[in-house]
C-alpha cells in the first residue's frame, strides 16, 4: 500500500479542499498521472500518483483534508485493496460504539496527544477541542515544576515578551538581538506543552493569561506577536492585548533599507532586507517577510502578513488582513481590499476587490523509475 499525499509547495497551510477526483475511486492509475485537485489558501494544487496502481479514495469531493494525512492509498492489485477495505471494516466494527460518538478528526487527534477517549466519555459527541483540551489539562497536572519566571532583560533596552512559541518567536528573537531594538524577555503560548520550555534561551511561562499578569508586575515593556501564518490568529491577539492594555513594540531586522517619509505603526515584524522607499506608510502588527520591496507611496494596513520576495510598485495599497503568498508582484497603483489572499507566484496588474482571493494552479513534476 502506498499513500497519496498533497505535494508540499504550500507549508503554510494546514488544510486543504478537495476540489475534484480525475480518477474514478477503484480505478487504475499510472505514476505521475494527475488524479486530485486541492485547493489551498494560496493555490491550486494538482496531486499527481506516486507510482502506479489501484486507486482507493481516502476523501470525498468538496471535503476539507489535513494536508499531512493521504487523500488515498495506491495498491498492487484489486486484492490487496480488498484485503485493506476489510481489515478496515473489521477495525470500525471493534470499535463501533464509540465512533458514533467520537468525531474521526477527534479520533485523529487523540492519537497524535496521546488522550485516552475512554476518560471523555459522556452524551455528547467528542470533538478535537475537547480532545484539545483534556490535553492541555493533563499537561497542567502533570507538572511538577513551577513555571519559570521572565528574564530581568538588559538595561538601557527595551524587555519585550513574544506572543507564541513556534518557529516565528525564533525569527523574532533573531531580529531583535541583530538589531539591538529590545530584549526578549518572556514567551506565551496557550499550548501548554510548552510551558517550562525555552526558545533559543527565552523562557515559555505560561499562556496569555500569565502575559497579563506579568505585565501587571511590570516584568516587561512591550509584547510582539511572533505568529505569521494565521491572519485571524494576529488579529485575534492584537486585539486582546490592546484590551489589556500591553504596548506593542516593532521588530525591524538592520538590514531593511527604509527611506525618507516612511512611517511604520506598531507590533510590525520586519525581516531581512527588506525595502521600503519613500513616502510609504505602514500600519500595526503586520509579518513582513525577508526580501519585500514596496516602492514609493505605498500604503499598507494593519495584520497583514506576507511570504518571502513580494515586490509592489508605486502607489499600492494593501487593506487590512492581507495575505500574500511568496513571490508576488503587484503593478503601480493597484489597490488590494481588506482580506484579499494572493496565491504565490502571482502578478497582480488590476486592483482585487475586499474579501477576493487570487489563486494560481500549481502543477507538480514527480520523478519515477525508469522501467
Amino acid at each position: 500500500m502506498k499513500p497519496v499525499l498533497v505535494p508540499k509547495t504550500d507549508v503554510n497551510s494546514e488544510t486543504a479542499l478537495l476540489l475534484a477526483w480525475h480518477v474514478g475511486d477503484r480505478s487504475e492509475v499510472n505514476a505521475g498521472e494527475v488524479i486530485a485537485e486541492i485547493e489551498t489558501s494560496k493555490a491550486i494544487i494538482d496531486v499527481p500518483a506516486p507510482e502506479a496502481g489501484i486507486l482507493l479514495r481516502a476523501a470525498n469531493e468538496s471535503a476539507e483534508i489535513r494536508l499531512s494525512e493521504p487523500v488515498g492509498y495506491l495498491f498492487a492489485d484489486v486484492g490487496a485493496l480488498d484485503a485493506y477495505a476489510e481489515a478496515e471494516q473489521r477495525r470500525s466494527a471493534k470499535d463501533d460504539k464509540s465512533a458514533r460518538r467520537v468525531t474521526e478528526p477527534a479520533r485523529r487527534r487523540a492519537e497524535e496527544l496521546d488522550v485516552d477517549l475512554a476518560s471523555l466519555s459522556g452524551d455528547t459527541l467528542i470533538t478535537v477541542g475537547m480532545v484539545e483540551a483534556a490535553a492541555a489539562a493533563a499537561t497542567k497536572a502533570a507538572a511538577t515544576t513551577e513555571l519559570p519566571e521572565p528574564l530581568p532583560g538588559v538595561a538601557g533596552l527595551p524587555r519585550i515578551a513574544l506572543v507564541g512559541a513556534g518557529l516565528g518567536a525564533t525569527q523574532v528573537i533573531d531580529i531583535l538581538q541583530a538589531a539591538k531594538s529590545g530584549t526578549p524577555v518572556a514567551i506565551v503560548d496557550d499550548d501548554a506543552s510548552r510551558w517550562a520550555d525555552q526558545v533559543m534561551g527565552v523562557p515559555v511561562v505560561g499562556g496569555f493569561d500569565r502575559l497579563i499578569a506579568s505585565f501587571g508586575k511590570g516584568a516587561f515593556d512591550a509584547a510582539i506577536i511572533t505568529i505569521s501564518t494565521s491572519v485571524p490568529a494576529r488579529t485575534r491577539l492584537r486585539e486582546a492585548l490592546t484590551a489589556s492594555g500591553i504596548p506593542l513594540a516593532n521588530a525591524i531586522h538592520p538590514t531593511a533599507r527604509i527611506a525618507n517619509g516612511v512611517t511604520f505603526g506598531t507590533g510590525n515584524v520586519v525581516c531581512a532586507f527588506c525595502n521600503f522607499n519613500v513616502g510609504t506608510i505602514v500600519g500595526d502588527n503586520n509579518v513582513l517577510s525577508a526580501y519585500n520591496s514596496y516602492d514609493h507611496h505605498n500604503r499598507l494596513g494593519s495584520d497583514i502578513s506576507t511570504g518571502p520576495a513580494c515586490v509592489t510598485s508605486g502607489l499600492v495599497v494593501l487593506g487590512d488582513r492581507v495575505r500574500l503568498g511568496t513571490g508576488i508582484f503587484i503593478e503601480p497603483q493597484v489597490e488590494l481590499g481588506d482580506d484579499v489572499q494572493v496565491a504565490s507566484g502571482s502578478v497582480i496588474v488590476a486592483s482585487v476587490p475586499a474579501g477576493h482571493a487570487v489563486k494560481r494552479r500549481v502543477t507538480t513534476t514527480v520523478v519515477v523509475a525508469r522501467r
